[in-house]
């Protein structure tokens, strides 16, 4: 693996090769399994927008940003794959397979709108039933890095079903109160009522 990665310009941190490309952050994992088996994971995060989650979060004990990642079987068929340690050809094979499937995922996503779009379902996040603190928090502020404020307001806002899980919730209403945003008018509530 070290050998496959080098020359695009990872660098091997234990089971991890890393590289920055701008303001992407890229690591390709080596995962092992107790059952004898190797896979890959590829990562991904935006540094600009980790400066902000971490303003709001670090306080929290947050060391950074989750990543968005794939497993390289879903890239190479939609499949888990799992190399096993008695195959003879398996790290070259594994290696290959980064090559080929794992470094083109890496340049599939790039600009703050397709980070919007791919990464944390822009078009849907309003309409869809759902309610991933995780996703919501990346796209409000990925929306505020690209001076959609109001647009990230009306997704912080949106309404919390009694499935949420607390946790999300609260993620959500502290990076709400970061970005400044008016609260969700419920149905019923004059708005003088909250002022």
């Amino acid at each position: 693996m070290d050998d496959a990665l080098r020359p695009f310009g990872f660098e091997r941190r234990g089971d991890d090769w890393i590289r920055v490309r701008g303001d992407m952050w890229e690591c390709v994992n080596r995962q092992s399994s107790w059952l004898g088996g190797v896979t890959v994971n590829v990562d991904m995060k935006d540094l600009e927008t980790e400066k902000l989650f971490l303003s709001i979060f670090a306080a929290r004990g947050a060391i950074q940003m989750p990543t968005i990642g794939a497993r390289i079987g879903e890239l190479i068929d939609g499949y888990d794959r799992w190399w096993k340690k008695d195959e003879p050809n398996g790290p070259a094979e594994m290696a290959q397979a980064v090559v080929e499937h794992g470094l083109p995922w890496f340049d599939r996503v790039r600009s703050l709108e397709e980070q919007a779009a791919n990464w944390y379902g822009r078009a849907g996040a309003l309409t869809s039933r759902g309610y991933d603190g995780r996703s919501l928090v990346g796209l409000a502020l990925t929306l505020y890095r690209m001076g959609e404020l109001e647009e990230a307001c009306r997704v912080l806002n949106k309404p919390v079903p009694r499935t949420a899980i607390p946790s999300s919730v609260e993620k959500v209403a502290l990076v709400r109160d970061w970005l400044a945003c008016r609260p969700r008018i419920h149905p019923g509530i004059a708005e003088r009522e909250l002022d």
